[in-house]
């Protein structure tokens, strides 16, 4: 895992319809002759440009090739599909692509921990200490004051008007300085959750037929996803059993043995066309 390198900044709707709309244009936007021009773009300074720069690559809608950029297959589908990034589908694909991406932290360690918790975590130094363990089991050291800084930028993602706010996945209460987390309740859409499962296919059994549900509960797709495992259970074997969803996947229930075999569709690919084309709306 690798850091996002958010610089305490957000990657606001603005910010990515820009993106969007600049990359195909000026690959070589980030480039230092094209710096002073690129920051009228964006409407921002350097930092906030590398900022952008790390959220764009941590979420797979761009691919660096030395001092150029483009616009991946899963940007070039943002763009045809939601150009001005207003549906609640883009923003759960941008969410569910940086979750299942190797640069991603605090990001998705921080899913990690909320999704264990009970109750509220509070943003102090016992969370980055927890973001430093996790760190350290993939072998990254990384200092308090980068997880920090770094962590600030990711709720910023969350709070105010960002877009990753209004669908509702993580719940944040500022009391005076102080942060406290947990995870929301928001509607998942089915087709978040089946990209959700797709991805979870291509990263990590890429050459199975079935796993077991208990498999995917260790990768966290619960958390990713906000949902309890009981919850998760529940609503794939729901979508197992539908007419809509039967050449994407079957639950099997078993003593114990619960597992998922994997449908002919069930492919990153076309799952997100399903979750940008097909989802309704979620904004609370």
């Amino acid at each position: 895992m690798a850091m996002i390198n958010t610089q305490t900044f957000a990657l606001t709707k603005q910010r990515l319809i820009t993106a969007l709309a600049l990359i195909p244009k000026q690959p070589d936007a980030f480039t230092a002759s094209r710096m002073r021009e690129t920051r009228v773009q964006f409407i921002s300074g350097k930092n906030v440009l590398d900022s952008i720069k790390g959220w764009l690559l941590a979420a797979n809608v761009v691919v660096s090739e030395r001092t150029q950029y483009f616009l991946t297959d899963y940007g070039k589908r943002l763009l045809l599909n939601d150009p001005r990034m207003e549906n609640t589908g883009s923003w759960w694909s941008l969410h569910l692509a940086i979750c299942f991406s190797e640069r991603c932290d605090p990001y998705r360690s921080l899913f990690y921990i909320l999704g264990e918790s009970s109750d509220y975590v509070t943003v102090d130094d016992a969370l980055f200490l927890k973001l430093a363990a996790i760190f350290a089991e993939q072998a990254e050291l990384v200092k308090p004051s980068t997880i920090e800084s770094n962590l600030d930028g990711v709720l910023r993602m969350f709070m105010g008007d960002s877009p990753l706010s209004d669908p509702g996945l993580i719940d944040i209460i500022k009391t005076g300085s102080k942060k406290r987390l947990r995870l929301a309740e928001p509607n998942v859409p089915e087709q978040a959750l089946v990209h959700a499962l797709a991805l979870a296919r291509h990263k990590h059994f890429p050459t199975r037929s079935t796993v077991h549900f208990r498999e995917l509960v260790d990768l966290r797709l619960q958390h990713f996803l906000c949902l309890s495992m009981t919850d998760l259970k529940e609503r794939l074997r729901d979508l197992g059993r539908s007419a809509a969803w039967q050449h994407h996947f079957e639950f099997l229930e078993g003593q114990g043995l619960d597992s998922v075999r994997f449908g002919e569709r069930l492919n990153p690919n076309h799952t997100l066309l399903n979750l940008l084309q097909e989802s309704k709306d979620t904004w609370i």
